[in-house]
């Protein structure tokens, strides 16, 4: 009896991995996006709503509540899927830009007056990226000073760095450097990367050259 059981049971288990390779294999490649909400200069603030509106096959129309700042998870669909995205833009705010970055997915169209975009799914990861602008007359916050990278530019051109960083130029000193020629950067203080308040002195440390 076991005998005759065996070749039965090993064709079922054979038959039964073959349906599953055919289905993982019949399955349409898929690609994910990541939805993102950000403010431009004339800063918003809250968390909006997007509505994306595709195929019922790939899960209809769905929403998602969005800080701004923040982000989605990832979220999967079959690659060439059209799916149009828009923004319950806030009263008084408008979008300026929306984009994608990563992965192959594109943008095939949009409407920054309705909020609207038309993504067409690729492979891979991609992040579109609504940015929206608040209402006119909205205070634009200053920009806070992040050093540069000056090391080893002339000091002309470290003022004219930091100046564009929102930075201003503090105490310059000199220190033999085998590092940098003379009259280059040799340091900043504070390091670069270093994020401080709106035009902020940066201190900046010229090379004498080798010491002799």
């Amino acid at each position: 009896m076991h005998r005759r059981l065996l070749p039965v049971i090993a064709l079922t288990t054979l038959a039964a991995a073959a349906c599953a390779a055919a289905a993982a294999a019949a399955a349409p490649p898929s690609g994910t996006l990541t939805f993102c909400n950000a403010s431009a200069p004339r800063p918003v603030t809250g968390t909006f709503v997007y509505t994306v509106s595709g195929p019922a096959s790939q899960g209809g129309t769905q929403t998602f509540s969005i800080p701004v700042g923040g982000c989605t998870g990832r979220v999967f669909w079959n690659q060439g899927v059209t799916l149009t995205v828009t923004e319950n833009v806030p009263a008084g705010a408008s979008v300026t830009a929306v984009t994608v970055s990563g992965g192959a997915s594109t943008i095939t169209s949009t409407n920054l007056a309705a909020g609207t975009a038309t993504v067409l799914v690729g492979s891979g990861q991609s992040v579109v990226t609504f940015t929206t602008q608040g209402p006119p007359g909205t205070p634009i916050p200053p920009q806070p000073c992040r050093v540069p990278n000056v090391l080893g530019h002339s000091l002309a051109a470290a003022k004219a760095a930091l100046k564009r960083a929102s930075c201003t130029l503090g105490l310059v000193t000199r220190v033999y450097s085998r590092t940098y020629p003379a009259g280059g950067v040799a340091a900043t203080k504070p390091a670069r990367g270093t994020v401080l308040a709106h035009h902020a002195r940066v201190g900046i440390v010229l090379s004498r050259g080798p010491k002799p």
